[in-house]
């Protein structure tokens, strides 16, 4: 997905949760490793990355430059920090003491924290612009909050299946998530030269937005087990679990990664709910559901349009 519609996605799935819109700007930060281009769709498309990434844009994102959108007062605040953190990972890596994860964790800590303030002004100023005519002028007030923030950021790996296989259980696992069957029945090239083009584009966002699965209840007539079943029937007419609905995102990835150790999805889903300090039992049933029919929408528009 381009990135505006990475933030029109997110911030419907954000809306269902009864979550702060003002975090769908997260979804767009796996964009921010197109620089290098070697990193491109990998360094920080990392599930692994995640607590770094979400570290340095609540920083930046969440400041009070950015609220009043005086992007030159954000590079007086940032530039320091940024320096420090450079400084940081230089020192470490000559060290001799230190572990390579440890050297690791200052590089990608800084890196990160770069490339966030290096796009800030651009992320808010051109994608979460054209977004808020969709999503509405909430979308705009960025949120300082860890939980909407980790689903939208998560979000970005998740939609990206549709255009782009993505390999984002690295290093738990190499296997690279996409809509591989989708793609067997459409013309896949004809696809990504004019899936973006604004006419295509536009209708696609207004028919995810308007899709009935956001607001009617869910079929579980296809539920075999019913206390599954009855634990969603119970749910509906609810605001869904957006625990559950990270489950459910990292579940699906690990769908769509033919051939994928269960072990790396489950240690994926327990490493995002660490960061959130997340430990009771989250049941992502519900979630799950609503996946599979974001999925169904999706496809059937392009399939609908593209088929070989």
């Amino acid at each position: 997905m381009d990135w505006e519609t990475h933030i029109v996605l997110s911030g419907q799935m954000l809306r269902v949760c009864r979550l702060d819109v003002g975090a769908a700007l997260y979804s767009v930060l796996p964009a921010i490793d197109i620089q290098p281009i070697h990193y491109h769709r990998q360094y920080a498309h990392l599930l692994a990355n995640v607590p770094l990434i979400l570290d340095a844009a609540i920083d930046i994102l969440g400041g009070p430059e950015v609220a009043a959108r005086d992007f030159d007062a954000l590079r007086a605040r940032t530039r320091p920090r940024g320096e420090q953190l450079e400084a940081e990972a230089r020192d470490a890596a000559a060290q001799t003491g230190l572990s390579r994860a440890q050297k690791r964790e200052k590089r990608d800590r800084a890196y990160f924290y770069r490339r966030i303030a290096e796009e800030a002004q651009n992320f808010v100023t051109n994608e979460l612009a054209g977004a808020e005519k969709v999503l509405g002028p909430e979308a705009g007030r960025i949120c300082r909050d860890r939980l909407p923030a980790m689903m939208s950021l998560v979000s970005h790996f998740y939609f990206d299946t549709f255009n782009n296989p993505v390999a984002t259980f690295i290093p738990l696992a190499s296997n690279y998530a996409a809509q591989w069957d989708l793609w067997k029945e459409i013309d896949y090239l004809k696809y990504r030269a004019s899936f973006y083009k604004p006419e295509v584009i536009t209708a696609f966002r207004r028919q995810m937005i308007d899709a009935p699965f956001w607001t009617k209840p869910l079929d579980v007539s296809h539920e075999r087990d019913p206390d599954i079943r009855k634990r969603i029937q119970g749910q509906q007419g609810q605001p869904f679990c957006p625990c559950g609905f990270l489950k459910a995102m990292v579940q699906r990835l690990g769908s769509l990664a033919p051939g994928i150790s269960p072990n790396a999805i489950d240690h994926s889903i327990r490493n995002i709910f660490s960061v959130l300090k997340i430990r009771h039992i989250v049941h992502a049933d519900r979630e799950l559901l609503l996946c599979l029919a974001i999925e169904r929408e999706i496809a059937g528009f392009i399939r609908q349009r593209y088929a070989a």
